[in-house]
């Protein structure tokens, strides 16, 4: 089949959207399909048999697109109709696959160009908007809850990656065709580095140290301010403990540096910045422990998956962002307050054979159900029985 496959996101980036795509895209093209990828001006360049990658035309003053809503997206996804619009006319698509608000011209297309239509729902946009404080207009989110319904309504199915995103699709459209299929970590296995790691460990003057990690973006709702207000408390038991944050942009480390001088922790936290892909199973083989703070959301992060899939334990709130998958079997889950964070963050170090437990359940979870061999065999499935 021709496929066309539209991201409005940066591709390729190292965050979890870009990154699922292109899990996706890559898998389409190697079981034999001609997918072409339509994304924004800007990001990486990849080479996937079977994907042409064709970039949308860029806006003057608009150079990068953040994590979450952004209004640089509006004028980005108006430029990129058009050319979604010109290669419809231009070729012979079968599918039209599209992610997040993609869908919303998208649909136009498919009905007027008589193709099938999958909706990749990677978020709830109208729930984004509205947590994020992006959107406060109530009437302009309830326009939004109209438009993802009809969405769902023409789409082929709705492809969904956790249980939460499933649930929504079954409230806004009770009939809607549903497939799930969780994120999967980056590689079929975890390869501990551990020659990167030490190499890392003396570039950032961490030698010795026992390293709490996290990686990610350094948006709000990701909890590290909360993180930073636990961490005094644990300093005071295990004051050999170093927090290593890796990812954030400049002004956002800036303020968490500003925090951590103010907490009289600064000496005990290492920013990163942004660092390459392929160094984030060194930094893990570095870890004693792997940290997710979040305080707001229900979809689950794709880098948790990776988390599980390098067995070392995992600290995370009791969000359902995080319950979905995880469970005080194979993780160490705590309330969304630093106090109980902190706690949460003590109890690998009180009982290390205790964390190893957890952290090999958590292995063996990934493995069993959301391997990178799992989510491409469902996603093929989901492409012969619908489309």
């Amino acid at each position: 089949m021709k496929i066309l496959f539209i991201a409005p996101q940066p591709f390729f980036r190292v965050r979890g959207t870009p990154i699922n795509v292109r899990n996706v895209v890559e898998t389409l093209g190697a079981e034999g399909h001609e997918v072409d990828l339509l994304c924004y001006p800007f990001g990486e360049e990849l080479e996937m048999p079977g994907v042409r990658i064709i970039r949308s035309a860029g806006f003057p003053g608009i150079k990068d697109v953040k994590v979450g809503p952004s209004a640089a997206k509006v004028p980005l996804d108006g430029l990129m109709f058009f050319k979604a619009w010109s290669l419809c006319r231009k070729e012979k698509y079968d599918v039209i696959h599209a992610v997040e608000e993609s869908v919303f011209f998208a649909k136009w297309l498919a009905k007027h160009y008589k193709t099938r239509l999958i909706y990749d729902m990677d978020s709830c946009i109208s729930d984004q908007l509205e947590y994020s404080g992006a959107v406060k207009f109530k009437p302009v989110i309830n326009a939004i809850v109209k438009m993802e319904q009809g969405a769902i309504k023409q789409a082929d199915f709705t492809l969904t990656v956790c249980e939460a995103l499933s649930d929504v699709v079954r409230e806004l459209v009770p009939e809607a065709s549903i497939v799930q299929i969780e994120d999967a970590p980056l590689d079929d296995e975890f390869v501990a580095n551990p020659e990167r790691a030490a190499t890392l460990l003396k570039e950032f003057e961490m030698e010795g140290k026992r390293i709490a990690l996290y990686t990610g973006n350094f948006e709000s709702y990701q909890g590290i301010e909360l993180l930073i207000d636990a961490i005094p408390e644990v300093m005071n038991e295990f004051p050999d403990v170093c927090f290593l944050l890796v990812g954030g942009e400049p002004h956002q480390i800036e303020a968490l540096k500003a925090q951590a001088v103010k907490n009289e922790v600064s000496e005990s936290i290492v920013f990163t910045g942004k660092r390459p892909i392929d160094e984030m199973t060194a930094f893990m083989s570095a870890a004693e422990m792997l940290l997710s703070p979040r305080v707001k959301g229900t979809n689950t992060a794709l880098k948790i998956y990776g988390y599980m899939q390098s067995g070392l334990p995992i600290i995370a709130t009791d969000l359902e962002t995080h319950t979905q998958v995880l469970n005080e079997t194979n993780a160490y889950l705590t309330h969304a307050n630093a106090k109980d964070y902190a706690e949460g963050l003590k109890l690998p170090l009180r009982d290390p054979s205790e964390a190893t437990k957890r952290g090999k359940q958590s292995r063996d979870d990934v493995e069993e159900k959301y391997s990178l061999p799992r989510f491409r065999r469902q996603l093929i499935e989901a492409y012969q029985r619908f489309i």
